[in-house]
């Protein structure tokens, strides 16, 4: 099953409201949309409810991200404990609107060797399942791979705090990986190479952001639309349909729908040259 929408409402949404972000991306014929709570969670309980209501009814995976400055591996406890309130403040919401998955950045290096940044990281993914489990969620924390040298969140990192952490999921952004890589998701190999890595964890599903980058000396500069980067979806896909991966893919780019058109199109046509009936971006309820 492929799951294909927006990072954030619909910038052709009218209303631009999480309820009529929901109802605009079915009507576009996307089936998932994630929350942006960049900058704070903003949400009460009964209208998390209702959103997560209306996205269950229409077959439209929801999801969340927590704020963007959050570092669980500061040299600075404060700014520690600070980035733990952030990310279970959104997870709190995320469980109530139905989520699987709540994404959140593992954070940078501070004056700390890499070993003990993992080790400082690690520690506070404990402090936050802690309160998942204290709260019974079912919602899982989703740690998004970095697109900046200096930020602490490449693929091994990632896998080792997964490792390390039982219910910590990783979150895979393409683009970081093209960018942190120098553009080195070239090839259908290469794409595969970043789903085997994660192998040791048994995924059973995917949760992914698309986007066209650039970059330079192995960090991300911008999100640019996909038609702009050099990053090719199509390679992308043929690793999914090949493999029959269950997978979210999650647009980012600067016209969010735009590009989650553009990839649905795509995957449409991709089926079709395979003989295979059907869309790729059924809904739940179909």
């Amino acid at each position: 099953m492929l799951w294909i929408g927006p990072a954030g409402v619909p910038l052709s949404c009218k209303g631009r409201t999480p309820l009529e972000g929901v109802q605009h991306c079915q009507e576009l014929g996307l089936n998932a949309m994630e929350l942006q709570f960049v900058r704070g969670v903003r949400m009460d309980d009964e209208y998390a409810k209702q959103v997560g209501t209306l996205a269950k009814e229409l077959g439209v995976k929801i999801s969340a991200h927590a704020p963007y400055y959050t570092n669980l591996a500061a040299d600075d406890d404060k700014i520690v404990q600070k980035s733990i309130d952030k990310i279970t403040l959104t997870a709190r919401v995320a469980d109530l609107l139905g989520s699987d998955v709540v994404v959140c950045h593992p954070g940078f290096y501070t004056s700390l060797t890499k070993k003990e940044t993992l080790k400082k990281a690690v520690g506070s993914l404990e402090a936050i399942l802690q309160y998942f489990e204290e709260g019974k969620f079912k919602v899982k924390l989703g740690l998004e791979v970095m697109g900046k040298q200096q930020t602490f969140g490449d693929l091994d990192e990632v896998l080792a705090m997964c490792q390390e952490v039982s219910g910590v999921v990783p979150v895979i952004d393409f683009g970081h990986v093209h960018a942190r890589t120098n553009g080195g998701l070239k090839t259908t190999a290469d794409f595969q190479e970043v789903f085997d890595k994660f192998e040791p964890l048994k995924m059973s599903n995917w949760y992914t952001y698309f986007t066209g980058i650039t970059y330079s000396n192995g960090s991300e500069l911008h999100h640019v639309p996909i038609k702009k980067g050099d990053l090719d979806f199509d390679k992308l896909v043929e690793v999914i349909l090949d493999q029959d991966y269950d997978v979210t893919i999650i647009s980012n780019s600067p016209i969010i729908e735009h590009d989650a058109m553009f990839m649905k199109i795509h995957i449409e046509r991709m089926l079709e040259r395979r003989g295979v009936g059907g869309g790729p971006v059924q809904h739940e309820d179909s």
